[in-house]
């Protein structure tokens, strides 16, 4: 009866939460319409090779003249939303510029849909306790939370990472590294959301990973360099530093951004070494991580706890990441409360310290509020370390074999519990 209630009342805050990411969707129609997303950069860089303009991808003068045919009317941009990413992204949505700008914004939102629908489907072989929660919570749920929801707003392609993350925790629960290697490479349209994951991986695993992952990118770079020619691509990553270090004119801003870099510029209030100090910082915690992935596995499902370390710690560490870019921690999220045994974990300060980042991460007026008012999402980064520590601590707890079943909550009788 009491688990039922629960249920109810956390349904019930779900929907609460979906109801107002709805009304702010309302709200921002008529600019959806106009342009103002940021699925303009990809429209506007797959429409240039469309239109054989390959070679001017990263030029922002021909990205601003295009961005005007289809989004005329947005009255704050005076220059081009920078496309910043690799270019064989921008082939993926040569398809959508078949269609005028607000229909291919919808097609896209249609996919992004389609594959968190599509996410659970691919987790239930390896996560059998999700068959225990129906799709539509699963949706309920993904709606709810804010990273999703401002995928959705702004057309950004971070759902997208979030497929190939689970394709690769399938994989790699098959012990098929090299077909996990090559599903993170796609991902490479968001290098610093993947590198630091392969990194530590192959710390956990050997290089079996790169097998996949390094001929899959090199295949990515020739048609890179087919799109924008050896020159462009020569000259693209002085294009992204050049952008980082002019907050591409308030586009880019460290204060937005929910990770280590965020945290450390407002703790320093935008100090121009706060840069300088999130890298020691990132540094520092990839050796303690690892560190903690070469520790001695117990008997319980460590795999399981070293995927969802690695893919919280990269989120954490990545230099570049806005509120969307959270989106892929709807995959450790979900491993780790489908997981959860309360009557174990209610008084164990590991879980209390991951449950208190998820319920913050699933507060959408807190991250409005820290958005709208002041550009300070950053914050949100304080929800993405309570998250680290609390899964670092049960990991080091395993590794010790400091009862490993009472600080995970896991059954060692569980269907996941299975040694990878």
């Amino acid at each position: 009866m009491e688990r039922s209630k629960t249920k109810l009342v956390l349904i019930a805050y779900l929907f609460g939460m979906v109801l107002i990411h709805a009304a702010v969707f309302w709200q921002a129609r008529k600019l959806v319409r106009k342009g103002y997303p940021d699925f303009t950069i990809y429209y506007g860089a797959a429409t240039m090779l469309r239109w054989g303009l390959g070679h001017e991808l990263y030029n922002g003068v021909v990205q601003f003249n295009v961005q005007r045919q289809f989004a005329p009317d947005v009255a704050t941009r005076l220059d081009a939303l920078p496309y910043n990413h690799p270019p064989f992204e921008a082939l993926f949505f040569v398809p959508f510029t078949y269609l005028p700008y607000f229909p291919a914004f919808v097609l896209w939102e249609l996919v992004n849909v389609s594959v968190l629908v599509a996410i659970p489907l691919l987790l239930r072989r390896h996560v059998p306790q999700l068959r225990e929660y129906s799709w539509p919570l699963w949706i309920l749920a993904s709606l709810a939370f804010f990273p999703i929801f401002f995928a959705l707003l702004q057309g950004q392609d971070s759902i997208l990472l979030l497929l190939l993350y689970t394709l690769a925790f399938s994989c790699l629960k098959r012990n098929a590294q090299a077909t996990a290697g090559a599903c993170l490479a796609i991902g490479l349209f968001k290098p610093q959301m993947i590198l630091p994951f392969v990194l530590l991986w192959m710390i956990r695993s050997g290089r079996r990973i790169l097998y996949g992952f390094v001929p899959t990118g090199a295949v990515l770079v020739l048609v890179s360099c087919a799109l924008v020619g050896t020159a462009g691509m020569i000259s693209y990553p002085a294009y992204v530093l050049r952008l980082e270090n002019t907050m591409a004119r308030g586009a880019i801003l460290p204060s937005d951004m929910p990770n280590l870099r965020g945290v450390t510029y407002l703790l320093t209030r935008g100090s121009p070494r706060s840069g300088a100090i999130a890298i020691v910082l990132s540094c520092a915690i990839l050796l303690l991580v690892a560190w903690q992935l070469r520790m001695k596995e117990s008997t319980t499902d460590y795999f399981l706890w070293k995927f969802v370390s690695t893919m919280i710690t990269t989120a954490l560490v990545s230099y570049h990441c806005l509120g969307y870019d959270l989106s892929i921690l709807l995959l450790p999220i979900a491993l780790i409360v489908s997981n959860l045994q309360p009557a174990k974990v209610i008084t164990t300060w590991p879980w209390r310290l991951m449950l208190s980042g998820i319920g913050l991460l699933f507060f959408s007026p807190l991250e409005l509020f820290l958005l709208l008012r002041g550009n300070r999402l950053a914050v949100m980064g304080c929800a993405v370390l309570l998250l680290f520590a609390g899964v670092t601590w049960i990991c080091f707890a395993l590794g010790s074999d400091d009862s490993p079943a009472a600080v995970s909550g896991f059954s060692a009788r569980s269907p996941i519990a299975s040694r990878s």
